[in-house]
């Protein structure tokens, strides 16, 4: 009972410590430029995950430890740092120490270990800097406008390039922030983190870090072949094809794709066992 209580003091003043930096990171989810509109399906991922991990937690010794004060004293003082400098991204990171940091301070780091998978997994919810964001969307915009330019020449198709728009015969398709791939590449390697989370224990260390890898030069060829399909959709019926439905319907498309990739690239690392009662 005594846990219980001082658990929901702690997380109390949590909250309303830490309240700006979750208003700031809610703004950042909703934006319509968004690049963590999948924020909001983190805390219920994460808190699935814990879920998961009840049997080994109710098998666990829970006894406070006061060294876990060493790690949520530092993040409340670079919490307060920050807000008052209005280092939002770095606020969030500190709340999610001083969630770890709780946890450890009133069960335990037994406790915490038990759990660190889905208290590890929100640290998906934190949006980086959106001038660090612009800049690397800006560079992969100018990549992918290079890259789709060279395939269509390839296949045949007359391209030119002029930043981060693709000139073809009768059309220009500009690569805009929404093409740059940055949108599904970091939704992809979350949901990617989440699926090596669930996968049973055929899956070493390695096969994980291999898919966790592959999700990254999978996002980003899944959003080449959507740049590829919108230009000769636009070369073939004009720009307004391109426009509206399509062009944010083929981001699903393409986004489902990388998911069917990924989990058939899981299902070859994975070798059948033999059948019992086979004859030698």
């Amino acid at each position: 009972m005594r846990s219980c209580l001082l658990g929901v003091f702690f997380s109390s003043a949590l909250l309303l410590l830490f309240w700006p930096t979750l208003v700031w990171m809610a703004q950042r989810f909703e934006a319509h430029d968004s690049f963590y509109s999948h924020g909001w399906l983190i805390p219920v991922a994460s808190g699935w995950l814990i879920w998961r991990s009840r049997v080994a937690l109710a098998a666990t010794k829970r006894q406070g430890s006061l060294w876990g004060l060493l790690l949520l004293v530092p993040s409340v003082a670079v919490h307060v740092i920050a807000t008052w400098w209005d280092l939002h991204f770095v606020s969030g990171f500190t709340m999610m120490a001083a969630v770890w940091a709780t946890v450890w301070t009133l069960w335990g780091f037994q406790t915490l270990w038990v759990l660190r998978v889905g208290l590890l997994f929100l640290l998906f919810m934190v949006p980086l800097p959106s001038i660090l964001l612009i800049s690397i969307s800006f560079k992969l915009k100018l990549i992918a406008a290079m890259l789709a330019t060279n395939l269509l020449t390839l296949l045949g198709m007359p391209a030119h390039q002029a930043g981060s728009t693709i000139h073809v015969p009768g059309a220009s398709v500009i690569v805009d922030d929404a093409c740059s791939g940055l949108r599904s590449l970091i939704s992809l390697v979350a949901l990617t983190s989440l699926w090596t989370c669930l996968v049973g224990p055929s899956f070493k260390r390695w096969h994980k870090a291999v898919l966790l890898a592959s999700s990254i030069p999978i996002a980003l060829a899944a959003n080449m072949t959507r740049i590829l399909v919108l230009v000769f959709l636009t070369a073939i019926y004009g720009p307004k094809i391109a426009e509206g439905f399509i062009h944010y319907g083929s981001g699903l498309v393409v986004f489902g794709l990388a998911l069917l990739a990924l989990v058939w690239l899981s299902q070859c690392m994975i070798k059948p066992e033999p059948a019992s009662g086979m004859l030698s």
